[in-house]
């Protein structure tokens, strides 16, 4: 897992051929004033989800196998919830289809803002969109890298 401000970003483009392109990305549209929903970049291979939604106390730890996950938030704030898989259990298998497995254990909790962004690996489980102190809400891209 990685996490750093976006300003950043740049020091990270050597660790996967899409990493740049998905920041220049990121740098160059308004992803404020977008309509929420998936927005394909090159197919399957390189997209991104964009979600509005009130972050709540708890949720559930997941994690992908085919895809790394690049997570910004646009606006709002909330806590991710960190761990390396290797600390959990599964609780609902793998769905190949949704790329998804969740899982049980105790993360680590980052605070993540309108300045940052979060890089998942397969090895990270994450639970995104809790509550600071209360629920309040956010607005976040997920961008999904398919791992070659």
């Amino acid at each position: 897992m990685i996490i750093d401000v976006l300003s950043e970003s740049d020091k990270y483009i050597l660790l996967n051929k899409e990493f740049k392109f998905v920041f220049d990305y990121i740098k160059q549209n308004d992803l404020k004033n977008m309509e929420c929903g998936i927005h394909e970049l090159k197919g399957k291979e390189i997209y991104f989800n964009l979600q509005e939604y009130k972050t709540k106390p708890i949720q559930k730890l997941e994690a992908h196998k085919k895809y790394i996950d690049i997570q910004v938030v646009i606006t709002g704030e909330e806590y991710m919830g960190y761990t390396n898989i290797s600390n959990t259990s599964i609780i609902e298998e793998y769905n190949e289809e949704k790329d998804v497995m969740f899982l049980s254990g105790t993360p680590d909790k980052i605070k993540t803002d309108n300045k940052s962004f979060l890089i998942f690996y397969p090895e990270d489980a994450h639970m995104p969109a809790l509550s600071i102190k209360e629920p309040q809400n956010v607005k976040k891209a997920i961008f999904k890298i398919l791992i070659k």
